[in-house]
């Protein structure tokens, strides 16, 4: 994963292991919407993981957020730091 060593597929091809989709709040993505006529709300999850790999296997997950808030998951009666309450 650090790029030091080629990351090749199992026939040899060099192979580019970066992150693929795409996510809401790209403007050119909410303008792809609007022009197609799609309802965003119909295209877009309000969270769903996002999992990064390397050649050895999982790494991290963590969520990607739509209109859910990150403080809508943690229970209420967790203390959260007045940084992340509008996150």
């Amino acid at each position: 994963p650090t790029g030091a060593t080629p990351y090749l597929s199992p026939t040899g091809k060099p192979v580019e292991a970066g992150t693929r989709g795409f996510w809401m709040d790209y403007p050119n993505i909410n303008k792809l919407c609007e022009e197609l006529g799609l309802d965003e709300d119909d295209v877009f999850t309000p969270f769903t993981n996002s999992s990064f790999y390397s050649p050895d296997g999982l790494e991290a997950t963590a969520p990607v957020f739509s209109k859910t808030k990150l403080t809508d998951l943690i229970p209420k009666t967790f203390p959260i730091p007045e940084a992340l309450l509008d996150a």
